[in-house]
């Protein structure tokens, strides 16, 4: 079964469970409707009770994390595991079909970014994962046997065998050096054959596992810590299962805590099975049949699941997301106070700078009013346009990939007169100004006055797209489904949201912010604006990335012109390596920091862009006689 048709029937199953759900409430709608009323008379006081266990339970998983970070030597604080948890968490649960795999690679990217080296991440997120695992076997199966059900601790206890096993042999691989040695091979088979499927190759499959062997003999975890990893595993689970316990109570019902281990479990079985984000629907359909076989009326079965999910799942979920904005909001940046001075006189010009036009191309979202800061630190010698690219703005043309991109900008210079010019491009637009430079006959038909790469003097490229930008957000940002779902909700019906906080802090501060000032909300809210709904061009730029992407790391060899790369290693949306890589493979390129203005630099770096761009023209000794073009048959 490939991989499409294996989500098409993850989403029909998805499908198919929803309905089940709902065609029972339609059923059972006078029960439903009962359920309100037991909410309307819920003993309120159980309430807190039931948040600050759900609290204590992200907690045990976060310490727990935490303390195999340790065991590796990485000393992460407490209050930003925390953080990782709920954001992860958050991740897992909303995002359809490809939650539980993001969330992973969101926490294996703040692990690295906390301290922790790749093998050590890996690892922690498999032992975690195995731990946890256990302990929800465990539950099950205590469960089971508690109740007295044979059928479930006859389905439950080689499950948790099973999970013990795996446990068992987790520490013997991390303690004995033989057992690392024999599943080197199989692990450099599997290495090989996973980056095969990924196309990503892997140069050296074999010093690769055997350095990750080496590091994971390094890890010092006692049995007693993981002992005590299991046991706040076991402490997460139990405190979820206090929150139902609290929320039947809070309904005016009662339960043995036999039957409440065996109800929980089968909770815990229903979301494992990931059919829908976060076993919603699913998971509050097995709980409240469970509950209703132990005696519970129907009525307050629902306001008991209605409660538990509320506590466990919506306001974890919640708090989650408002961790995934805060991390991701603009850092505070140190060194001096960045110019207001609206009045700013242009720098002088360097000796041997020649006159130029350079065309400036905005990312993706992005808008003229992104090179603001940039043309006006620029000298007279070089006059700058930045105009809409297709899809943006006023511009007539319908939105498209790299290709398209790169037509129209050459017919754009046709239009302004421009023979020769300088292109510079941030992020996506770095993308569009590669593929113009690297146009010639027989790549692609345009017009024989419009022929690249005599028409590019040089390229400058502010953190741009290129080999190994692509990453498990792209990948999900260019999803059918869910493609469409984050380019509307993104880029269509939330920047209000990021306007009225703009509004609000310029209220605070008593004037208009800069260019640079809080600029992924300026971007958020005020990208849009003009013929084209943004979303669409987002999403259609989005799935241009992954397709031609490809070519134009093939066509990158063939750039002739000068290329100054600009990049900040701790660029959080394309990976600094990415500009590594396009200095190797240029032919003509030079590499320069710019430090701590992410990704954005046109607008936290404008200085820094100008002055670079500036002695690049200068020390490049550009001329106006352009490339030799091959003849044309």
């Amino acid at each position: 079964m490939t991989r499409r048709s294996k989500k098409v029937a993850r989403m029909a199953a998805a499908g198919a469970a929803l309905a089940v759900v709902t065609a029972v409430g339609v059923a059972e709608r006078t029960a439903v409707a009962a359920s309100f009323t037991v909410l309307v008379h819920l003993h309120w006081f159980w309430i807190p009770a039931a948040v600050g266990l759900e609290t204590a339970s992200m907690a045990a998983f976060a310490i727990m994390l935490r303390r195999l970070l340790a065991a590796g030597g990485a000393r992460v604080g407490v209050r930003p595991m925390l953080a990782t948890a709920y954001a992860a968490n958050a991740v897992s649960v909303s995002v359809p079909l490809a939650g539980p795999a993001l969330a992973t690679a969101f926490t294996f990217r703040r692990f690295t970014r906390q301290g922790a080296d790749a093998p050590l991440a890996g690892w922690s997120l498999l032992a975690g994962g195995v731990i946890s695992s256990v302990a929800a076997a465990l539950i099950v199966v205590g469960g089971g046997l508690a109740a007295g059900n044979s059928l479930v601790a006859a389905v439950a206890v080689p499950g948790g065998v099973l999970a013990v096993a795996l446990l068992v042999a987790a520490v013997a691989a991390v303690r004995r050096p033989r057992l690392r040695g024999a599943l080197e091979r199989p692990a450099r088979w599997l290495l090989r054959q996973g980056s095969r499927m990924l196309r990503r190759p892997v140069a050296e499959p074999g010093q690769t596992i055997q350095a990750w062997a080496q590091r994971l003999g390094s890890f010092q975890l006692s049995p007693s810590s993981w002992l005590t990893a299991t046991g706040l595993a076991l402490a997460n689970w139990l405190a979820d299962a206090a929150v139902l316990a609290v929320s039947i109570h809070a309904a005016g019902a009662t339960i043995a805590w036999r039957d409440l281990l065996l109800v929980y479990g089968s909770g815990i079985a229903a979301q494992s099975l990931n059919i829908t984000p976060g076993g919603l629907g699913v998971t509050e359909g097995a709980l409240s049949l469970a509950l209703v076989a132990t005696g519970l009326g129907t009525s307050q079965a629902l306001a008991t699941v209605l409660l538990y999910r509320l506590a466990s799942f919506w306001l974890i979920a919640l708090a989650g997301w408002l961790v995934v904005f805060w991390l991701r909001r603009p850092r505070a940046r140190r060194g001096p106070a960045p110019e207001r001075n609206r009045a700013m006189p242009r720098p002088s010009s360097p000796a041997g700078l020649a006159a130029h036009d350079l065309v400036l191309l905005h990312g993706q979202p992005g808008s003229p009013a992104d090179w603001q800061e940039v043309t006006r630190r620029l000298p007279a010698q070089l006059h700058a346009v930045a105009p809409d690219r297709p899809g943006y703005g006023f511009s007539p043309l319908p939105p498209g990939g790299f290709a398209v991109n790169a037509r129209a900008v050459l017919d754009d210079l046709d239009t302004r007169g421009i023979t020769r010019a300088v292109l510079v491009g941030h992020s996506y637009g770095g993308g569009v100004a590669l593929a113009a430079a690297s146009l010639a006959p027989g790549r692609v038909a345009v017009a024989a006055a419009s022929l690249a790469p005599g028409r590019v003097a040089a390229v400058v490229l502010l953190a741009s797209v290129g080999p190994g930008c692509v990453t498990g957000w792209d990948r999900l940002l260019a999803a059918p489904g869910t493609g469409q779902l984050c380019a509307l909700v993104a880029w269509r019906l939330t920047p209000w949201m990021a306007r009225a906080r703009l509004a609000g802090i310029a209220r605070r501060r008593g004037r208009p912010l800069d260019p640079d000032e809080h600029v992924n909300w300026q971007v958020w809210g005020h990208a849009g604006g003009g013929h084209r709904p943004l979303w669409r061009t987002f999403l259609t730029e989005q799935r241009a990335l992954l397709r031609e992407l490809g070519e134009l790391a093939d066509a990158i060899a063939s750039v002739r012109a000068p290329v100054l790369v600009l990049a900040d290693p701790k660029d959080t949306m394309v990976p600094f390596e990415t500009a590594r890589e396009l200095a190797r493979a240029l032919p003509d390129a030079r590499l320069r920091l710019v430090a701590g203005a992410g990704h954005h630099l046109p607008r936290r770096a404008p200085q820094a862009v100008a002055g670079a761009i500036v002695a690049f023209l200068a020390a490049a000794q550009i001329t106006d006689v352009p490339i030799a073009q091959p003849a044309i048959t």
